[in-house]
């Protein structure tokens, strides 16, 4: 009896202590999985992520691709060119070339430039799918580079006055002849036709057409200097605005003239 009345107390007590340390025993963490308990480092950019495009060497800024335009239309953009020079034209389907400018940019060879030119040719019946290009030409051997295209429609409208000779890209010799034809719808039917290099007028001379403020026929003859420089030279005709003088329905086509 004595036995039992102290063994009461004494299991009693073991039992709270092993209850105690049962709820002190820390709680079982996952088994370790090899993973680094450091921050994660951000990872590095894409491999396939794109790189911002090297500008093209010749860039057209206007007219923008797929418009429709009238002739003449005025064609510009920018350059870094070996010496500033490039070609602009226009070419139909079938590849052959509407008109044709050589020019030059306001710098080039590493620094980069504006340029600008005009395109002139007798309009079709009906409007005219043409790719308008610019590009450089080897010094080498002539071929194309730098080639940037893109499309342009051509609107049968009709210019008050249209040179269909010469044509843009005809060439001639010193001291040769050209005859200018075409049409011009004018009042009193008189103009101006000059011969122009890049810095002053050459030559000029009055143009009559067949008739007044109608569209109409006209030709005269054109003889240039016999001492006339090798180079591309503009045929431009303009008629002048009797309200303050000015230049207007200028239709410009360039030559060259070789050796």
């Amino acid at each position: 009896m004595f036995i039992r009345r102290m063994l009461g107390p004494m299991v009693l007590t073991a039992l709270l202590a092993l209850t105690a340390c049962a709820s002190a025993a820390p709680e079982p963490t996952p088994a370790d999985t090899g993973a680094s308990s450091a921050p994660a480092k951000p990872s590095p950019a894409s491999p396939s992520a794109e790189e911002p495009a090297a500008r093209a060497a010749i860039t057209i800024d206007r007219p923008s691709g797929g418009k429709t335009v009238s002739v003449p239309f005025v064609v510009s953009g920018s350059a870094d060119v070996f010496e500033a020079a490039l070609t602009i034209d226009a070419v139909d389907a079938s590849g052959m070339q509407a008109c044709v400018r050589h020019l030059m940019a306001t710098s080039g060879s590493g620094t980069r430039g504006t340029w600008e030119g005009t395109l002139a040719f007798p309009p079709e019946e009906d409007t005219l799918e043409v790719t308008l290009r610019a590009y450089t030409l080897s010094a080498q051997d002539g071929s194309m580079a730098n080639l940037v295209e893109q499309p342009l429609t051509i609107s049968p409208d009709r210019p008050k006055i249209i040179l269909t000779s010469p044509r843009c890209g005809d060439r001639f010799e010193p001291g040769g002849l050209i005859i200018l034809a075409g049409t011009a719808e004018l009042f009193e039917a008189s103009f101006t036709v000059e011969l122009r290099d890049s810095s002053r007028t050459i030559m000029t001379m009055p143009v009559t057409a067949e008739e007044c403020c109608v569209e109409s026929q006209f030709t005269a003859r054109l003889s240039l200097p016999a001492d006339l420089p090798p180079g591309f030279y503009d045929v431009a005709a303009f008629d002048v605005s009797a309200k303050d003088g000015a230049n207007e329905n200028e239709f410009v086509v360039q030559i060259e003239v070789t050796a």
